[in-house]
């Protein structure tokens, strides 16, 4: 299938009366590889479907007409297709079925230290003030000049 065929583009006035399944808003990285699965390009995946996805490219990167998408956060690759192109951006259509690589790997975040404030306020209070007079002075150690350094 050739780039100049969109056959599922969100702006063809066809596809409205295509029942869609229902897409999901996901921020996930993946890769695509080709050449027997020897190249890949990285790319980030931004909906998804049990049909298709809506991948966008990292770079200008020409995209082949058939990969097989890899997604290691949930650990598996499916084969796909493309249909549509707009610069960086691709719709593609799955054509194989989902092929587990690996265990999914579970995604964390951590809060950041002193998300309390009653501990933030505490640990400020234990610190010098910028410019205070009885603060102790840092320890200035002689440096011998090197590259980039004017020496006298």
């Amino acid at each position: 299938m050739s780039s100049h065929e969109p056959v599922d583009h969100p702006d063809d006035p066809n596809a409205a009366d295509q029942a869609r399944p229902p897409r999901t808003r996901v921020l996930k990285g993946a890769y695509a590889a080709f050449n027997q699965e020897f190249s890949a390009i990285p790319c980030t995946l931004r909906d998804i479907s049990a049909t298709g996805a809506h991948v966008v490219f990292e770079g200008g990167w020409f995209v082949p007409d058939r990969f097989m998408l890899h997604v290691d956060i949930d650990g598996y690759k499916i084969e796909c297709e493309r249909v549509w192109q707009r610069g960086s951006e691709c719709g593609v259509r799955f054509i194989g079925e989902k092929l587990v690589t690996g265990k999914a790997r579970q995604q964390v975040l951590t809060p950041e230290p002193y998300a309390d404030e009653s501990i933030a306020v505490s640990n400020a209070r234990s610190r010098p003030i910028f410019g205070d007079p009885a603060a102790p002075r840092p320890v200035q150690r002689h440096r011998p000049g090197g590259f980039g350094r004017r020496t006298r």
